[in-house]
């Protein structure tokens, strides 16, 4: 049976917690320059932004996109928002139809669903070309850095930001598992939703230490272990890059069938030919 979430009532500030917080924005605004440089993004897409809110507004405004939905599930999620328009929605049960969009777009948002990978697959079916998604990075870095107790398994900080109200699990005052990514997952997760043909992946990564949970706390031991370690973890991340505890996963749907299916005019199936030319 599905776990039910209680919302407790109150004012929630949706952008200081599933949004770009302030230390994210040079890393995801650099990789979607690049995207935009190399062509990936064309002028004129179109996105959706999933647990977005006014960042993901001024994000797009600066970067020239002129087509996006912003998307959350605060009451007051359209604050911010202008000239975009917004929509109230979970990001594991989106209303837009199939394709709706040219691009799914999320950042730090997909660790406050109740499943992750429902979430990436909700925004890659309402997409047209594909995926773009920033979210904390697995490695072996980061497993030190939970058992050492430098950052942990589950967000209390943004909870305690929106006072006890939300923040957590799909905005709820439970706090949500922080879930971490792998490419090797990201891949897999994707070609199993669509098997159709051979999507293409491209990454980016960074490291950005937890200065804003660390300020959270009352005793100042992790302010003090980060202004140690933290300059050590930037020279070692610099050389091991795949260490870093930030990741931006690209996924460009398949241009081309499998070898072993073919369009028809219901749909994409299996391509008999194949069998004849392949198997006794």
């Amino acid at each position: 049976m599905p776990i039910s979430y209680r919302l407790v009532a109150g004012t929630f500030d949706p952008y200081s917690v599933a949004t770009i917080t302030t230390v994210h924005v040079p890393f995801v605004t650099s990789s979607m320059q690049r995207l935009i440089n190399d062509g990936v993004i064309a002028s004129g897409d179109s996105f959706v932004a999933v647990a977005a809110g006014a960042n993901e507004a001024s994000l797009f405004s600066s970067l020239g996109i002129t087509d996006a939905t912003i998307t959350n599930l605060a009451d007051n999620g359209a604050a911010g928002v202008a000239p975009f328009a917004w929509s109230h929605e979970a990001a594991q049960d989106l209303s837009f139809a199939d394709g709706s969009f040219d691009w799914g777009f999320v950042v730090d948002g997909l660790h406050h669903c109740p499943s992750p990978h429902a979430g990436l697959l909700e925004l890659y079916r309402v997409a047209r070309k594909g995926v773009i998604v920033f979210e904390a990075s697995d490695s072996a870095l980061m497993r030190f850095a939970r058992r050492t107790g430098m950052t942990g398994d589950y967000e209390i900080e943004a909870v305690v930001a929106n006072n006890g109200n939300g923040g957590g699990v799909n905005n709820t005052p439970v706090p949500n598992f922080v879930y971490r990514w792998t490419e090797a997952e990201f891949e897999k997760t994707i070609r199993s939703n669509d098997p159709t043909g051979e999507p293409t992946f491209r990454y980016f990564r960074a490291l950005h230490l937890p200065w804003e949970a660390a300020q959270m706390r009352q005793r100042g031991a992790k302010r003090r272990v980060l202004q140690i370690a933290g300059p050590v973890l930037k020279a070692a991340t610099k050389v091991t890059k795949k260490q870093r505890n930030s990741i931006g996963m690209i996924a460009l749907k398949p241009s081309v069938l499998r070898p072993w299916l073919h369009q028809t005019s219901e749909g994409v199936t299996f391509n008999p030919d194949y069998q004849i030319e392949h198997f006794k």
